[in-house]
């Protein structure tokens, strides 16, 4: 007897999703509907409840004739079926609250608002002419440098790059409008008596080769770089010997086999775009010079001069200057704030606001140029699969973000790379925070990188599980910075900054404190039931047993209980053993016959041993914080004559002494 095959079904009503058999009637489980509807056409099938991508291999292959629910353990939900190019309906209800802020002292602070640039008379006013005198008579302030740059005051976007005024038509004007006669945009380059040397005339580069821009000649002298899509070669403009960057980009890579099509010259005309308009930040960037499109041989060729950035990756330069955590202390992790993620921030906040997204801010993507002073700065380089968005798509993304839509882009999977871009969804500005955020916890963890996330909670990222003695506000950051929802993340860069500088005071706050003399700390294991204060010695082992709390006991009306539950340390036996080594506290019980307990701890802690009994655990560790300090219990459970169970509460304190 043959089996007939399962096929997909829905039900009308309640949209539930089905695995049934293809003959046949079939009646929905939930809301009892007579008739249930086959899916057809190409489809796929997500978690309501957690967004999962279902396997519809395994379904067919695991489930009978049952309402389908998500393969995940941990969620159990229901499922939904999202056709192939159908675009959802937007729902403006699951906007974030533009106010909210998981960190506490990080106040939500809106972006600074845009001026509109002011625009002057017809140049043949009178009107005009004499602005245009007085504007050149002023003399030019003097701009003083400060331990902080000033967020950028961001111009109106009413022009585009390609609509500003270049160099060469500045010069004309100048030849025909007397207001622009002692206005030069820049000044002349050193020019060098031509040669003999002509543009190549063969398919392909190499070194040696000449190619012309703008009536400048350049030399290949060297292949510096080699993607899959393209090269960087190290070029000299024989005109001024200036180094340059050339990036040549494989036409034949750009072919889509199902099309027919050849998508280079658009990729080639975005960078192109792209990289000249942040080239015109007003922080350290790399500039754009020009590009160039030949045509002459069987394939055509793309090229796209740049500034040669004289520097190295940043996650070469770290591992030079921080080969371990010694070498990262708060004053090294303040001027990395200050020299490297700062100017970052500020840099993205005014791509953000041309409507420009990185996609691939990596600590590859990142070069850093040191100074002859020793001094250091990062350029960002790469924009090869930057995105240009929308201003109404850029901030305040839906949620959840990513069962709404169905991707429209292959997902690319490098390491720190936030689940939006993974998945193919489309970027936006908290895209580039995610990866910002990656970057720092590269740097706050001593070098290390992103694992590959299995569940939704592994792209939050915490740096002090590689670094311990990092300051909380530190791994808050990054945590906040690298929520799976793009909603739940900062809403902006501007937020990043202002809780960078927050972090930045507090570091200088917290050096100041340990240079300054430090006082001696005594702890002590308080005793609810009598009252009694025991002093533990640091770095000492002490077995914490009858008598030893009986003998620091101030009252005694409870001294019956406390014999019975504790054990006699005489006997070779205790209750528990403490042993604190700093700010940590090691807990262990072998001999109760009920265990020992711990509660009201800090999240890290009452995950794992919250009302769980230690014993038989080594060395339980507990951080002595000031949440814990007084907070959490000790807790020795033992049978009263009442037959009822109770709990001995034992805390621990701290006194600091001269």
């Amino acid at each position: 007897m043959s089996i007939s095959p399962k096929e997909f079904f829905q039900c009308p009503q309640c949209k539930n999703i089905y695995l049934l058999d293809s003959q046949g009637t079939h009646t929905c489980e939930q809301c009892n509907n007579l008739r249930l509807e086959k899916i057809s056409g190409r489809f796929i099938l997500r978690c309501r409840k957690c967004g999962l991508t279902q396997n519809k291999n395994s379904f067919i292959q695991l489930h009978g004739n049952s309402k389908l629910i998500c393969q995940s353990s941990n969620c159990k939900g229901q499922l939904k079926a999202i056709r192939i190019g159908v675009k959802p309906k937007s729902n403006s209800n699951t906007l974030r609250s533009k106010n909210s802020s998981p960190i506490k002292g990080f106040d939500a602070k809106l972006p600074p608002k845009i001026p509109k640039r002011r625009k002057l008379a017809a140049s043949s006013s009178h009107e005009a002419l004499e602005l245009a005198k007085t504007l050149a008579a002023q003399p030019k302030p003097k701009i003083k440098k400060s331990a902080f740059l000033p967020f950028p005051i961001i111009e109106g976007n009413e022009e585009s790059s390609s609509q500003k005024v270049s160099s060469k038509n500045s010069n004309l004007n100048a030849q025909k409008n007397p207001i622009f006669q002692n206005i030069q945009a820049f000044p002349p380059s050193p020019t060098k008596p031509d040669n003999a040397l002509v543009e190549k005339t063969h398919a392909g580069i190499k070194n040696g080769d000449i190619l012309i821009l703008n009536g400048e000649k350049y030399q290949i002298i060297e292949k510096i770089g080699t993607g899959g899509m393209g090269a960087v070669h190290k070029v000299k403009n024989m005109n001024t010997d200036r180094i340059a960057a050339l990036k040549e980009f494989y036409f034949t890579r750009f072919h889509d086999p199902e099309s027919g099509k050849n998508f280079c010259e658009k990729y080639w005309k975005r960078e192109s775009k792209i990289t000249e308009i942040q080239s015109e930040s007003p922080e350290k960037t790399m500039k754009y010079l020009g590009n160039l499109h030949l045509t002459q041989f069987q394939n055509p060729e793309y090229y796209i001069f740049l500034e040669f950035i004289d520097g190295i990756p940043l996650d070469k330069w770290y591992i030079q200057n921080f080969p371990d955590l010694d070498h990262l202390t708060l004053t090294a992790l303040q001027d990395l704030i200050k020299n490297i993620l700062m100017p970052i921030t500020r840099h993205m906040y005014f791509c953000h606001q041309k409507g420009i997204v990185h996609r691939d801010l990596t600590v590859q993507n990142v070069m850093i140029v040191t100074q002859e002073d020793g001094n250091y700065y990062p350029i960002i380089i790469d924009w090869g699969v930057a995105k240009e968005i929308g201003m109404d798509q850029m901030y305040h993304p839906r949620k959840p973000y990513y069962v709404s839509a169905t991707p429209e882009a292959t997902g690319i999977r490098n390491r720190g790379t936030p689940p939006e871009v993974m998945a193919g969804f489309e970027p936006i500005a908290t895209t580039d925070i995610y990866m910002l955020g990656h970057i720092m916890f590269y740097l706050f963890s001593g070098g290390h990188y992103a694992g590959a996330a299995a569940t939704n909670e592994d792209f939050v990222l915490h740096p002090s599980d590689f670094n311990p003695q990092l300051p909380e506000e530190f791994n808050k950051l990054v945590e906040y910075m690298t929520q799976y929802e793009p909603a739940d993340r900062m809403a902006d860069m501007v937020k990043v900054y202002d809780a960078l500088q927050w972090i930045y005071d507090a570091a200088g706050k917290l050096i100041q404190k340990i240079q300054s003399p430090q006082k001696r700390i005594k702890y002590y294991l308080y005793c609810d039931y009598n009252q009694g204060f025991l002093e533990i010695p640091p770095k000492t082992i002490v077995n914490i047993g009858r008598e030893e709390i009986l003998n620091v006991g101030r009252t005694h009306e409870m001294d019956g209980h406390i014999y019975n539950a504790l054990l006699p340390t005489d006997e070779g036996k205790f209750s528990f053993q403490l042993y604190i080594d700093g700010d940590i506290a090691y807990i262990r019980d072998i001999y109760s016959p009920m265990g020992t307990y711990l509660s009201n701890l800090t999240m890290p802690n009452r995950q794992v041993y919250n009302n769980v009994a230690i014993k038989n655990l080594d060395n339980v560790s507990i951080q002595l914080s000031r949440a814990n300090l007084g907070n959490m219990l000790i807790e020795v459970p033992f049978v009263a004559p009442d037959g009822k169970t109770y709990r001995i509460p034992f805390k621990i304190y701290a006194q600091e002494v001269d």
